[in-house]
């Protein structure tokens, strides 16, 4: 009697992974199948061996790359800021189940990224530098080569976000790459779904311009512009600008002076005293990048100021936001966010003196004006004397209405006149202060009652002197007045004109 024993499989295998393959057998295994029969005849118990059949494992290609990301949700995301250099990285897995080479290639996922920013694939090197981590070390690919089943290396795009990105909020502000591998065994195996996302930092800066001085009247008004500027790259809100305002009231000698001046800004149309308030509403929800606002600061001067007085006003503006993917170059103490506006009052500061100087017994040997002295001098009835008066404007502002004016002594007689200016106009005499004339020949002045003026005409009526004819700073005024010592009853002479000495 037979007796029919199960048949027993073996599996043999010529080469054995240690790790689990990602698809199972490796590629190039040969699978050996042997068939046995174990019998008993009677007196022998016998096993008998089928001719093996073998079955070979042929390549299944495969790969992924990861982290993946999709435009709408990139798998990686990194801050980057305008002039830098960013990485992205990822993971390169050979998905087969035998050696396969891999070609990789970086491109834009959208529209703002720029393919001439893309500074290529590099190859994770894990004999230099830190592994995994990108360094110097680490090559530009564009194929990874030979590498085992299940076998993984690290890969880096390089980009390059070029100067004066918009970031932060800014629409388009992120630039989207994507990473593709695919085999060279089978090219219909790749992996391209793995967008990776350079959010655009927020640059935050101002620039405040300028500093500027100009000068005031009393009681006048003095206008600075300025213009706060965004000089980042991002939309800057109300909340991310303050500015601060300090004023300082000196005098000439640069002592501290009671604050007297006067100060509103316009800003946006609006016009108040709180230029922060004025700016932040003016913002509102935008300054966009490179963006700018107008600011106008009136300065009314005090109605009694002293000449040079003066106000500076130190105008500051800055950002204070901070945070991650942020980078404030606008701190209070940046100076491009500073300027100061001096306002300087020029007003002009009358001065006169009058010296007099021995002639002799004729008007034509008068000596000039600088050898002439404060006095006294001695002269007897029927000698000359003669009299200079020089007024002078020692003040930086600009004088009107300047009337240079001598009244004429008791037991002196006049005989000459003259006059000079420094300034800008027609001179002009009178004895009343009313009537004006273009030469003192002519006139009869009397010793003891007669006043004689003599004026610069620039302005306004050509036959007065009244506030439209101004008298510049550092001007000068002029009058010579040559005559005798009384010596009989006569007290008025018609008086002739003599400019020499001035």
């Amino acid at each position: 009697m037979k007796k029919l024993l199960a048949t027993t499989l073996a599996l043999a295998t010529f080469s054995v992974f240690s790790q689990g393959l990602a698809v199972g057998t490796a590629a190039n295994t040969a699978i050996s199948n042997t068939g046995y029969l174990d019998l008993n005849d009677g007196v022998n118990t016998t096993t008998l061996q089928s001719t093996p059949v073998v079955v070979n494992v042929t390549q299944v290609y495969g790969v992924t790359v990861t982290p993946d990301g999709t435009t709408a949700a990139p798998g990686q995301n990194v801050t980057l800021f305008p002039g830098q250099t960013g990485i992205l990285t990822y993971t390169l897995t050979n998905t087969g189940n035998g050696t396969d080479s891999f070609n990789v290639a970086a491109a834009t996922a959208n529209a703002t990224a720029q393919g001439a920013n893309i500074l290529g694939v590099y190859l994770d090197n894990p004999t230099t530098g830190t592994v995994g981590s990108y360094d110097a070390g680490d090559t530009l690919v564009t194929s990874v080569a030979s590498l085992a089943a299940d076998a993984t290396r690290t890969l880096f795009v390089r980009y390059s976000l070029p100067s004066g990105t918009t970031g932060g909020s800014a629409s388009g502000a992120a630039h989207q790459l994507n990473l593709s591998g695919t085999s060279a065994g089978d090219t219909t195996k790749t992996d391209t779904n793995n967008v990776g996302q350079f959010t655009v930092g927020r640059v935050i800066d101002l620039t405040l311009a300028s500093t500027q001085t100009k000068t005031v009247a009393p009681n006048g008004t003095v206008t600075f512009t300025d213009t706060l500027t965004n000089t980042g790259n991002t939309t800057l809100t109300a909340a991310d600008i303050t500015a601060t305002v300090t004023a300082a009231a000196t005098n000439a000698a640069g002592a501290s002076i009671t604050n007297g001046f006067t100060t509103t800004y316009t800003v946006g149309g609006t016009t108040g005293n709180n230029l922060d308030t004025l700016i932040k509403s003016a913002v509102g929800t935008g300054l966009t990048a490179g963006g700018s606002l107008t600011i106008t600061v009136n300065v009314a001067a005090p109605s009694t100021p002293a000449d040079k007085d003066q106000q500076a006003l130190s105008i500051t503006a800055y950002s204070p936001t901070t945070g991650a993917g942020v980078t404030n170059n606008a701190p209070s103490t940046d100076p491009q966010g500073q300027i100061v506006n001096t306002t300087v009052v020029a007003r002009g500061v009358g001065s006169v003196t009058k010296t007099v100087a021995y002639c002799g017994s004729a008007a034509s040997s008068c000596p000039v004006r600088t050898a002439a002295t404060a006095g006294p001098v001695s002269a007897k009835p029927g000698e000359y004397v003669v009299y200079y008066l020089e007024a002078t404007n020692t003040g930086t502002g600009t004088l009107t209405n300047v009337r240079l004016r001598d009244v004429l002594p008791a037991n002196f007689v006049a005989t000459s006149v003259g006059a000079t200016t420094s300034a800008t106009g027609t001179l002009k005499f009178s004895t009343d202060g009313t009537t004006w004339v273009g030469t003192p020949v002519g006139l009869t002045l009397t010793g003891g009652t007669s006043t004689l003026y003599v004026a610069v005409e620039n302005g306004g009526t050509a036959s007065t002197i009244d506030t439209s004819d101004t008298f510049p700073a550092a001007g000068t005024l002029r009058l010579k007045i040559a005559g005798y010592v009384r010596s009989d009853s006569t007290t008025t002479t018609t008086i002739t004109r003599d400019d020499s000495g001035l």
